[in-house]
């Protein structure tokens, strides 16, 4: 049986004297961080304050949070604020649970575990800031109230953007650490140097404005149906959505054949060129852009003079989504498909890790011929033997 003190039963049966009210949309990181400004006081207090042990690495234990909230954690966060229990819920991606898995993977698009990637708009991160929740959204390829494209990495250092690794005495500015430029030149043996952070002020990246219409409409959308229960005819899009942008994905992407978008940003991202080497050692940019097999341009980050890892990228995704779009607003959505997509190597199960994701079972009918040239047959056969599983 766990003992509790009675100063650690006083402190979590203490109400602050005032709790700002959440905005709406926001993120349960967002509302922690503002609450600590409000009290001036640091991150790792305020969370002592409210129940949500921070003990180490705070940030990330309060991305966790915001992914999915434990109960207990729940419980002492009302005491401690008066929210009501439908305010909590509402800041976090997954609700209130009352066992938190290792890493919640229940997410019903992709597993946007707290160590992700976020997207985030650089004008919003500007001291004091207050951050929406659908920045964890894999769609979060732009901002509203800007009409600009959202930003997933620094282009100082490369170092992507998660608030897991946001640094509490520097809000809004990047966590990441400068390159090393002598490490390709460091004798074997040699110490490494300490690395110091990058510290950019992330308002002051610049990211080109939304000049798609399809994009905007897009985005637009998904944001109404994250706030509210959306109808069966969102959801039939929702699912073609999907449907299409894991198409898109490695490991056998569809091939765009052409984009002749109205957004220059867009166009940019787009190359007939073939996926090709990302190698060049005199490219000393932390972060360069390469051909992929669907036809765009997407960023990889260089972590070490023969290393390199893939970016989450809006810019990029909302090219997909341009096309997507465009498909699913056609009259004729398999004529549309073939004129946007060319099927290069249809993908196997093994390529799915024999997992198919639930949306490609209720794909609209429209869609099946295009699924059916992309797919393999031992991935037909499961769509056609097994049962629509249900919505998540």
């Amino acid at each position: 049986m766990t003992v509790v003190s009675s100063a650690e039963s006083h402190r979590l049966s203490r109400r602050l004297p005032v709790a700002p009210v959440p905005l709406p949309g926001e993120s349960l990181f967002s509302w922690v961080d503002h609450l600590a400004a409000v009290y001036e006081v640091d991150r790792t207090e305020i969370m002592q304050w409210l129940g949500l042990d921070p003990r180490a690495a705070h940030a990330s234990r309060l991305a966790r949070h915001t992914a999915e909230l434990r109960l207990d954690a729940a419980r002492s966060l009302h005491i401690a604020t008066g929210l009501e229990p439908e305010a909590i819920h509402a800041m976090t991606l997954l609700g209130v649970v009352e066992v938190r898995r290792s890493r919640p993977y229940r997410l019903s698009d992709a597993p946007e575990a707290p160590e992700e990637t976020w997207a985030f708009c650089p004008r919003c991160v500007e001291p004091p800031v207050r951050w929406p929740l659908w920045w964890y959204r894999w769609w979060a390829v732009m901002c509203p109230e800007h009409n600009c494209y959202t930003v997933s990495f620094c282009p100082d250092c490369g170092s992507p953007f998660s608030p897991a690794i946001l640094r509490g005495d520097a809000p809004g500015h990047c966590p990441g650490f400068t390159s090393l430029a002598d490490e390709q030149h460091r004798a074997p043996g040699r110490r490494r140097p300490k690395r110091k952070r990058c510290g950019r002020p992330l308002w002051e990246i610049l990211t080109p404005t939304v000049a798609d219409p399809m994009v905007r409409d897009t985005h637009q959308r998904l944001v109404r149906m994250a706030g509210e229960e959306p109808s069966s005819l969102d959801r039939q899009w929702y699912d073609d959505l999907r449907t299409l942008r894991i198409l898109l994905n490695e490991p056998n992407p569809l091939y765009v054949q052409t984009f002749t978008g109205p957004d220059p940003a867009l166009r940019e991202r787009y190359t007939t060129q073939e996926r090709g080497s990302m190698w060049d050692d005199t490219d000393t940019n932390p972060v360069v852009l390469r051909a992929t097999g669907t036809g765009f341009l997407h960023p990889w980050r260089r972590t070490s003079p023969s290393t390199y890892g893939k970016e989450r990228d809006p810019v990029t995704t909302g090219a997909e989504l341009s096309v997507i779009a465009s498909v699913l607003a056609s009259d004729d959505m398999a004529a549309a498909a073939r004129e946007a997509f060319r099927v290069l190597r249809p993908a196997s199960l093994r390529d799915f890790d024999n997992d198919l994701p639930p949306y490609l079972y209720r794909a609209s009918s429209q869609l099946h011929a295009l699924i059916s040239q992309a797919q393999t047959s031992d991935v037909l056969n499961r769509l056609h033997a097994s049962p629509e599983p249900p919505r998540t």
